[in-house]
């Protein structure tokens, strides 16, 4: 009798400490997801640089970038007091700095890739009405596979099950980019969506034509290859050989960083570095 009562107890006893023990862990995670949160960026901070990273086209949440930003730059300030400790700070106020310059100037290179696809997406939409589909079908099944238009042809199709009209859904499409070509492939595939197939044959055409117009683009660009290499070069030079005298005489590097006027000679050539940036940058844009 003792023994079914020890053993009786000792199961439920079991059970209660299992049933705890499970709590327990869920309020732990329950904590921890909070934690979580609060550790994601104001919404001042995170909405323009989500929409920086969008227009980089990088795929990193705002807080794995803002991460990685803030350690890279340590890395680099505890990199550049290894060799002179008065280089720490300038080096980590360049890498700061550079994150967002370095978005800044990649901001058109998500619409450049899109724009690159288009002409392909144009092209499948046409064979698709050869073959006796019709362009929402082409819209559907586009928007399943993978490539930068995939996901604004996923959204296209989402409004036409809600119950907008093919039309009507292409027409809110150009809205979302500042690419000029995307207003003529929405209008193309919305009036190919009213003929049929008789419209492949000009939708091929205009996927030539936009192919020939990024060609031309991609001329250019590789024709002011030289100007811009040699815009690198001229920029790089003064902070490249700052950086090789602080490995070959840090004496010299800390002269510039410890006394008032090193800090002035270092700050105007840093604001003047920045200017010519600038200024050879507006150069080579219009000479491309």
């Amino acid at each position: 009798m003792l023994t079914t009562f020890v053993a009786g107890a000792g199961a439920l006893l079991c059970v209660v400490l299992v049933r705890a023990a499970r709590r327990a862990d869920s309020g732990v995670r329950v904590r921890r997801l909070a934690a979580r949160e609060q550790r994601n960026l104001p919404v001042r901070v995170r909405a323009p640089l989500e929409r920086a990273l969008l227009r980089a086209d990088v795929r990193l949440d705002p807080e794995a970038a803002f991460v990685l930003w803030a350690a890279g730059s340590l890395a680099v300030a505890v990199f550049a007091s290894s060799f002179a400790p008065g280089m720490a700070l300038p080096a980590g106020l360049a890498a700061l700095v550079a994150g967002p310059v370095g978005l800044a100037l990649a901001r058109g290179r998500r619409e450049r890739r899109f724009a690159a696809a288009l002409p392909g997406v144009l092209e499948q939409a046409a064979a698709e009405l050869r073959g006796g589909g019709t362009v929402a079908g082409a819209v559907e099944r586009l928007g399943v596979g993978e490539g930068p238009v995939a996901d604004d042809l996923r959204r296209v199709h989402a409004r036409t099950r809600l119950g907008l009209g093919l039309s009507d859904a292409l027409g809110g499409w150009p809205v979302e980019h500042d690419t000029p070509e995307v207003g003529a492939v929405a209008g193309a595939l919305a009036v190919a969506a009213t003929i049929g197939g008789r419209a492949a044959d000009a939708i091929d055409g205009l996927a030539s034509s936009l192919r020939h117009r990024l060609d031309a683009a991609a001329d250019a660009h590789a024709l002011s290859a030289q100007a811009r290499l040699s815009a690198v070069v001229v920029g790089a030079a003064p902070v490249g050989y700052l950086a090789f005298s602080a490995m070959v005489d840090p004496a010299s590097v800390t002269l510039l960083v410890d006394s008032g006027v090193g800090r002035v000679c270092l700050v105007l050539g840093l604001a003047l570095e920045v200017l010519a940036a600038l200024w050879i940058r507006r150069i080579v844009r219009s000479e491309a």
